[in-house]
This record gives C-alpha cells, structure tokens and sequence, in this order.
C-alpha cells in the first residue's frame, strides 16, 4: 500500500488488489464494507490519523473508497474542522439555492411547452447547467488540494494470523465455527487426521485486542491451539482435507441443517 500525502489535510492511499487477496479481501469487500474488511479499515484510520496529526475529539476524518478500472483500491482520507464543515456547508447551500433557481416552476413550465426538438435542447441545457453548478462544489474542494506537499509513503496491511484449532469431534468444529463466524475470518480449511479435526483459520489482524479475544475463544472451543507452527504446514501436507475453503461458512451451512 502506497499511501501519498497531499498537504496537511488529505492523504490518497492506492493499493494493489493482490495484497487485499493476500489478506482474503477484495477491493469490492472494502467499497462495500463487508465486516471482513473492519480491521484494515481501521487500520488504514490509525495510520492516516497519525500522517496528518488528526484529533478524534475536535476534528472529522472523512474517508472516500474508489474502485479503479485496473482493478486497485484508492482511497482518500481528508481532515476536516469545525471550519471546514461550515465553509461546506456554505458552498452546498450556494450550490443548492443556485439549483433551485435553475429549476424555477417558469423554467420547467417553458420546457414542457416546448415541442419536438426544441423540448430536448432545452431539457439538455438546464441539466447541462445543473451539472456546472455541481461541478463548482467539486472544483471548490480540489483548489484546497492544489499545490499539494507531496509525501510518499509505504505501509504494511493488516497482517493475516494463521491459527490451527485442534478438536476431538466434528460437533466440536461446528460449534467453533458458529462462535468464530463474526470475527474477521480471511481463510478456512478443515482437516482430519486419526481420529482428530483441525481447522485452519486465518484471521485478518489490526494489532489490536482482537488477536487476544480469537485466541481466547480458540482455547475455549478447542482442545489445543497452535499458531504459525511446524504441525501447521504438516497437517495440510498430509492430513485428510475434508474441507479446503470456507470451512467455517460451510460448517455453518452443516450446523443449520443438523439442527432441522
């Protein structure tokens, strides 16, 4: 992730759609905000805050989403006062009242009374002209980012936290798999090995407490609990896989239907 500080107020962030997919997002996750996509959110909001100094209880941070043809994710993040908001508030009203006045009753009367041809000039012309009025706004915001102090900077994603949970039986795994369902799960396989399961999950992880709450819930619902271990790889490289992706989602699927 490239993020590029425009001046002291605004900062675009591009990223790539290959290091969401290493994260189990998709751009689409993020424009959309899928609760999968929570933890790099709030994220990216900590390093964007500290980049432009952003103050929680007297200021706004407003964040854009923009999908890009090439298939990457930019977004812009903007500081905003108390200042700020009324100077925008300002120019919406301008624009709003310079609308209303394009859209006179007069106006709409004359082009209804038109025939034809001439009816189509006029209906493009004033939406033609609403359009520019809207523009204004838009062209008001980009002179504030002009001349913009550019600042380069490279940043790590939310990191992807590969657990595998041991258990003694399939019901076992189902019960993990509805407890777990509401955390940020990125990736899921099941496993059996003997007469044991093991799932491995990956979970997107912001270094916040929530690393410490899956662990905790992991410990609750399994009879073991290993992270980036050895046994890790040696369990996908020769146990049974009874499930390769969305372990959890289908186990959830199962659960449904055992229960009737």
């Amino acid at each position: 992730m490239i993020m590029v500080k425009m001046n002291n107020t605004t900062v675009e962030c591009s990223i790539a759609a290959s290091e969401l997919r290493e994260l189990g997002l998709t751009p689409e996750a993020v424009v959309n905000e899928d609760k999968k996509s929570f933890p790099f959110m709030a994220q990216l909001g900590r390093e964007v805050g500290e980049q432009l100094g952003y103050d929680p209880e007297t200021e706004v941070l407003m964040i854009t989403k923009n999908l890009m043809g090439d298939g990457s994710l930019r977004i812009f993040a903007m500081k905003m006062t108390d200042q700020d908001i009324e100077e925008s508030t300002e120019k919406m009203r301008a624009t709003a009242a310079k609308i209303l006045k394009l859209t006179s009753r007069r106006r709409m009367e004359s082009i209804k009374n038109k025939t034809g041809k001439e009816k189509g000039i006029a209906l493009n012309k004033l939406m033609g002209d609403i359009s520019t009025a809207m523009a204004e706004v838009y062209g008001q915001a980009a002179e504030s980012i002009a001349e913009p102090q550019l600042e380069a900077l490279s940043r790590r994603l939310a990191s992807m936290e590969r657990y595998m949970v041991k258990f003694d039986s399939l019901e076992e795994c189902v019960r993990f798999a509805r407890a777990v369902s509401h955390f940020p799960v990125g990736e899921s396989s099941l496993y059996k090995e003997k007469d044991k399961y093991f799932m491995i999950v990956g979970m997107l992880s912001d270094g916040s407490a929530l690393s410490y709450e899956i662990r905790c819930l992991c410990l609750e619902y399994a009879k073991d609990l290993q992270m980036g271990s050895p046994e890790l790889t040696h369990i996908e490289e020769t146990a049974e896989c009874l499930i390769k992706n969305d372990a959890v989602k289908n186990l959830m699927v199962f659960n449904g239907e055992a229960e009737g």
